[in-house]
């Protein structure tokens, strides 16, 4: 009777300590899937311009992102742009503070070692995806689509590490979104990249657009329509 009772409260102690090490491991994989857009938004303190700036002006004394660089083409000259002129970028909206962390956090985790450049051309696929209508209309639900963004789905911790990094591509992030900004797309609407050391089965049914850095850039072209043979 007591061998039963030992090797009953040894089989309980081990069932307990099998709780213990895996309720922490369970409860972050929960939180991380189910609560991840908050997980990623909640406590972001994006940098907030002071008045109303173009992409270029400097936000403060201290902040800003500097002049132009050479491959940068202004389209504010006394007009907002529009579809008239090509390869345009510029905002028709406003966009809330989730919208600007979902890009800043979507810039940081794909090309936070890019240049300016190839920062903003990810900034520029996210939200030419957001113009077409092939995609969410909102600039979270395209970065949270499914599969579309690796970072979001292989099961990391989201939070930036690189705080400063991440407070340099914040402003970026919220310039881009400004109703002020607006700029050459220099990816020419580019809606896909991908890092140039893998060959994605998709890029063969995409148009290739341009280089920068180290990723490349496709545009997707409307499917056409399959039309049955009346003869």
């Amino acid at each position: 009777m007591n061998r039963l009772k030992q090797i009953i409260d040894r089989f309980a102690t081990t069932l307990a300590l099998i709780g213990v090490l895996v309720t922490p491991i369970v409860t972050w994989a929960a939180l991380n899937v189910a609560t991840r857009p908050d997980m990623i938004t909640v406590a972001i303190e994006l940098p907030q311009p002071k008045g109303v700036v173009t992409m270029w002006d400097p936000i403060d004394n201290e902040v800003g992102l500097g002049g132009p660089p050479s491959w940068y083409v202004d389209h504010e000259a006394g007009q907002h742009p529009n579809a008239d002129i090509p390869n345009s970028h510029y905002n028709t909206r406003s966009y809330t503070a989730e919208e600007h962390a979902c890009l800043a956090q979507n810039i940081y985790w794909e090309a936070r070692n890019e240049s300016l450049k190839g920062q903003i051309a990810v900034a520029l696929v996210t939200m030419e995806r957001v113009r077409d209508a092939r995609y969410p209309g909102n600039v979270c639900s395209v970065v949270y689509d499914n599969k579309q963004f690796s970072w979001y789905w292989d099961g990391l911790p989201d939070r930036p590490k690189n705080k400063k990094k991440f407070e340099e591509i914040a402003l970026i992030a919220s310039a881009v979104l400004d109703s002020d900004t607006s700029m050459y797309d220099f990816t020419y609407g580019a809606t896909h990249y991908h890092a140039d050391y893998v060959e994605p089965y998709w890029s063969q049914y995409m148009v290739r657009k341009t280089k920068v850095d180290t990723h490349i850039f496709y545009y997707e072209p409307p499917t056409l329509p399959v039309v049955a043979s009346l003869l």
